[in-house]
């Protein structure tokens, strides 16, 4: 297998199956081209929302969110959120998600983040842990549709 190539989100992504990938997670491909490109610019607007993929000869396989927020506590300090963490099925177990996460907790470190927080479900607690992150506190989720 190739090394996958670790960067941001681009808008040729798409025809590279981006949306196929978030599939992984929640269908997302049946979202039509205008409406996935009106998504992209908004986001893009904002230098905080950082989508980063992982490409294999042309291929999307991954991807993950990473958002930087500023805050008044710690003297202005920045918290570095990630979300949306995902692999092809037919390329998980590979370490392609682990490049993932570690290219953006560089990318956080780098935006001046003191820490970077992610929620998961149990049953990948111990991926994250490997990289290196801490069980810190419980997830609670407000529900709004």
């Amino acid at each position: 297998m190739d090394e996958p190539i670790i960067r941001e989100l681009e808008e040729n992504d798409f025809k590279k199956g981006f949306l196929n990938v978030l599939d992984t997670l929640r269908e997302t491909s049946n979202i039509t081209e205008d409406k996935a490109l009106e998504i992209f610019k908004n986001i893009k607007s904002n230098p905080k929302h950082i989508i980063v993929v992982a490409e294999i000869n042309e291929k999307i396989v991954g991807s993950t969110t990473l958002l930087i927020e500023p805050k008044f506590i710690h003297q202005g300090g920045i918290v570095g959120h990630i979300e949306d963490v995902v692999v092809s099925k037919e390329f998980q177990g590979k370490k392609i998600g682990k490049k993932i996460i570690k290219y953006v907790l560089e990318l956080a470190k780098n935006q001046g983040c003191y820490k970077t927080i992610l929620d998961c479900s149990d049953d990948v607690k111990a991926f994250y842990e490997e990289i290196g992150f801490k069980y810190h506190s419980n997830e609670l989720r407000f529900n709004h549709i």
